[in-house]
């Protein structure tokens, strides 16, 4: 078997290893978890890259990369690693590069998404405005100024056509967005699997408070085109679909990066200002330049070779070049998610703006306060104000069970990707207005029956003995009716089928458009929502306090914790 990989590392490094005995990872073929978990335990601090090999002849066993609702996509991407051993010991820690010696093992992805991987054909059914092509960089100049001469640039270019002539006839490489239905499936299924952004989805990319985002990257590389040092804040999943790329990795110093460093890409000052402040906050020695610089990163440099077939995922802030040794299609599942910080700070927020003294604009006139004094003021409540919210079950009101069971997303096409033929077949019998009248209000989403859902399995609803219910310090309820009524008459409404409907939203004010992490509209004919509307906080708390058995739907949808 044709050797894969080269390390860069120290005599004494490799003194090391031959005393511990150390696989070979060129030679060893893995036909089975525990092969790959042996390679595992003996990767070290200094290895950027846990490298699989696997059996060409084991087609029984290796899954294809293909995609449909009941794939574990995870699964058949990181293996032989299951997902468990994977997420526990190499996401957001180590890459892995598993070379699958077949090289049609992604072929489904290209045949049914890819359009058999042709690049005009794939320009113009892009997810993207534009299609990005690289100049190849010329490598004269002094030693001084070689770096900023290899430096990348780029084009973009709207008309697919235009971009295809120019990629090949002037070699030029070429960077755009996948397909938008692939792209939609591989980030939704990519999100569950690992987890960011609690699998949250939002194809649209419109919604702020939506948890985890992405995109698929489809990079058709020209042989010789070389993409020099540099990182992402993504988690990265690469499949390449043909052609063959040599790959550099060495690990970053900037654990958890919310920018990238792209020293190989010409870029603006203001763009390297801010890649230096935000790595910074992670690593003060941090310096705008390359992966040869000690306080930039650490360990062995490894080289790899992707081929059609392979798999690799490298965690967001690892140090990696990429050069193609031939003409290929690459895509790159990039996954991306809110910080915790992100997540508390808005919710903080929410409690604080109900104080009037928090909500006061900041003012500094000479006759008010002066500002200074005020923040700090309110700093000193501060500690207090987030105990209080913590102890009235902050936590849990901030990612209630509907945010940590997210659904697969439905695939959103483009409204020109939508035929007029398929517009005029919509049935007019599907309209809203057939069930509420021409000129009533009704909602958007689904309504949810509270005393007929049923929660998704694994869901707990009850409470550890002593514990008690209460309502969520970040869930506002609203009558149906308070909205829907005021510009009706009383003859609109009398036979109003939206009196036992209530909008629940959660953690809505931390963000400037107001959008709730969570809106759902219940339907209650019991009375019971009714009374918690007539109720202020302390008086709704105490009623809720009682509660031993409340419907499921209350705590699943956050209006309780």
């Amino acid at each position: 078997m044709t050797t894969k990989s080269k390390r860069k590392i120290s005599n004494e490094s490799k003194r090391h290893q031959a005393k511990r005995g150390k696989t070979n990872v060129s030679n060893f073929v893995v036909q089975s978890e525990d092969d790959a978990q042996k390679l595992l335990n003996e990767l070290t601090h200094s290895d950027p890259v846990l490298q699989l090999h696997l059996d060409a002849s084991d087609t029984a066993r290796i899954p294809f990369i293909n995609i449909s609702q009941s794939t574990d996509l995870l699964a058949a991407i990181v293996y032989p690693l299951s997902p468990s051993v994977f997420l526990s010991s190499c996401f957001r820690k180590k890459a892995v590069h598993i070379c699958s010696n077949n090289r049609d093992r992604a072929k489904k992805l290209s045949e049914n998404y890819m359009f058999e991987l042709d690049a005009k054909k794939i320009f113009e059914e892009t997810s993207s405005d534009c299609i990005f092509l690289w100049i190849p960089s010329k490598s004269n100049g002094t030693d001084e100024t070689k770096d900023s001469t290899k430096a990348l640039m780029s084009i973009e270019v709207q008309d697919p056509n235009t971009a295809h002539v120019l990629h090949t006839c002037s070699n030029y490489a070429s960077y755009c967005r996948a397909p938008p239905e692939l792209e939609q499936m591989l980030v939704s299924h990519m999100l569950l699997g690992t987890g960011l952004g609690l699998g949250q989805y939002d194809a649209t990319g419109e919604k702020l408070t939506t948890l985890g985002r992405g995109e698929v990257e489809t990079f058709i590389g020209t042989k010789g085109h070389l993409t020099d040092w540099h990182t992402d804040f993504q988690e990265n999943f690469t499949i390449q679909l043909s052609g063959r790329k040599k790959w550099t990795l060495k690990q970053g110093t900037v654990k958890h990066p919310i920018r990238g460093a792209t020293p190989h890409y010409r870029s603006s000052e203001d763009v390297i200002e801010n890649q230096i402040k935000a790595a910074r906050l992670s690593n003060p020695t941090f310096k705008f330049g390359k992966q040869d610089l000690e306080c930039n990163a650490f360990g062995n440099e490894v080289e790899i070779i992707m081929d059609a077939g392979d798999v690799l995922y490298f965690p967001a802030g690892m140090w990696h070049k990429v050069e193609t040794l031939e003409y290929g299609v690459s895509i790159n599942i990039s996954l991306m998610g809110s910080t915790y910080a992100s997540l508390i700070c808005r919710s903080l927020e929410h409690i604080l703006l109900k104080r009037d003294d928090w909500r006061e604009v900041i003012c500094s006139n000479g006759c008010s306060s002066n500002a200074s004094e005020k923040v700090k003021a309110l700093i000193n409540e501060l500690p207090k104000i987030v105990q209080e919210f913590a102890e009235k079950g902050g936590a849990e009101g901030m990612i209630p069970p509907t945010l940590r069971q997210p659904p697969l997303v439905e695939i959103t096409l483009r409204n020109d990707d939508v035929s007029d033929e398929e517009t005029d077949c919509v049935d007019d019998d599907t309209s809203h207005e057939s069930s509420l009248g021409d000129e009533e209000y009704v909602p958007e989403h689904e309504i949810i029956d509270v005393q007929s859902f049923e929660h998704s399995e694994g869901f707990v609803v009850t409470k550890a003995i002593g514990e008690k219910w209460r309502k969520n310090p970040l869930a506002s309820l609203i009558r149906f009716d308070e909205i829907h009524h005021y510009y009706n008459t009383k003859e609109d409404v009398k036979d109003d089928k939206t009196k036992d409907m209530f909008i629940l939203n959660v953690n809505f004010a931390g963000n400037d458009m107001h959008e709730s992490s969570v809106r759902t509209i219940l339907h209650d004919d019991t009375g019971l929502l009714d009374e918690i509307c007539s109720l202020d906080d302390d008086e709704a708390n105490n009623k809720i306090r009682r509660w031993k058995d409340p419907p499921a739907a209350l705590s699943y949808f956050g209006l309780i914790v």
